[in-house]
């Protein structure tokens, strides 16, 4: 009597007419909350000189990584749209058990899918500064006259030219060995400089600060972004295999629909066994109320077969539809 009880709580009436009442029975959904942990990757305009002129190996090419770092289930109840029944006021006082009171007629609200923000790229501005132009020399043939005619003699002409993308790694890789040379020289006393204390760790920092922006030009750098999302899955009585796509996680989050991506699930495997339905005189007699008993579930949320958590639910649409019965009738 007591999971009667408990079960006949769970209706849910919707609006009163005048001699009958409009209810619909409850269904049981899963919000599925996940963290995701994006890190984009940007290499690095100098990463093709670093093994030639600082001797170090470095990832050459952008990279996104996405990864779920927190999972969580929440199941909530709804009314279930499949199912709506009208019993007459005489009976109503069997909805009075309900303990969740008024719900109002509506759809739930629909799945939102967030993604991450779109548009962000590499900036490398600021870092590494050096001058964008050199000096080159050009020679060119001027004609001079002389005494047995016309002579072509060469003259240097010194041009400004703009560097090279590898002119510009050359400037910072000696700009690099520069600083560490000089570190060396102050933490050695190896200098005319006199530094103690407080002005010694200054310089140190700054010495830091300045090979780190240089480095970043050849080893490039991460953005690491962490957004959440949430899915809602509702299982049905017709599906008897009881696994449902929530999301594919691709590079630009999980999304819910496509085909791109690694694909995440939601599996039930339901506990126990179903009674067999009334008889349909005896569901609509008069003086009746239908109520529902959920039936229990092993949740497990898994990736290629892997599963990832595990929890135990009641599912209100895959347990039992029952009758209870008003004394009055």
């Amino acid at each position: 009597m007591k999971r009667i009880l408990v079960a006949a709580a769970m209706l849910l009436p919707l609006s009163l007419h005048a001699q009958e009442v409009t209810y619909a029975l409850p269904a049981t959904a899963v919000t599925v909350k996940v963290e995701v942990r994006q890190e984009s990757f940007f290499a690095g305009p100098y990463a093709a000189f670093a093994k030639r002129m600082l001797n170090m190996s470095v990832q050459d090419q952008d990279a996104v990584t996405t990864e779920i770092t927190r999972v969580e289930l929440l199941p909530r109840v709804e009314a279930d749209t499949d199912a709506w029944y009208t019993c007459d006021q005489e009976s109503t006082a069997l909805l009075s058990l309900s303990a969740q009171g008024l719900v109002s007629m509506g759809n739930a609200a629909a799945p939102v899918s967030w993604r991450f923000l779109p548009g962000l790229r590499a900036d490398f501005s600021g870092k590494g500064l050096t001058v964008p132009e050199k000096e080159a020399v050009e020679t060119i043939y001027k004609e001079m006259p002389s005494d047995t005619g016309i002579m072509r003699v060469p003259v240097e002409h010194r041009i400004l030219v703009e560097k090279t993308l590898e002119d510009k790694a050359s400037d910072a890789a000696d700009m690099i060995l520069q600083v560490r040379k000089e570190r060396l020289n102050i933490a050695s006393g190896n200098t005319d400089a006199s530094y103690s204390g407080e002005s010694l760790r200054s310089a140190l920092r700054e010495l830091d600060r300045i090979e780190e922006e240089y480095m970043a030009l050849f080893r490039g750098y991460s953005v690491v972004r962490s957004e959440e999302y949430s899915f809602d899955v509702l299982p049905s009585r017709k599906d008897k295999q009881h696994r449902y796509l929530v999301f594919r996680l691709t590079e630009d989050g999980p999304v819910s629909e496509g085909l791109k991506g690694v694909p995440y699930y939601l599996e039930l495997q339901p506990e126990g066994t179903v009674p067999e339905e009334e008889p349909s005189d005896k569901r609509k007699s008069r003086g009746s109320v239908r109520y529902r008993i959920p039936r229990v579930c092993n949740v497990s949320f898994t990736r290629d077969g892997l599963r990832l958590l595990q929890a135990r639910l009641p599912f209100y649409q895959l347990g039992t539809d029952a009758t209870l019965y008003s004394t009055n009738r």
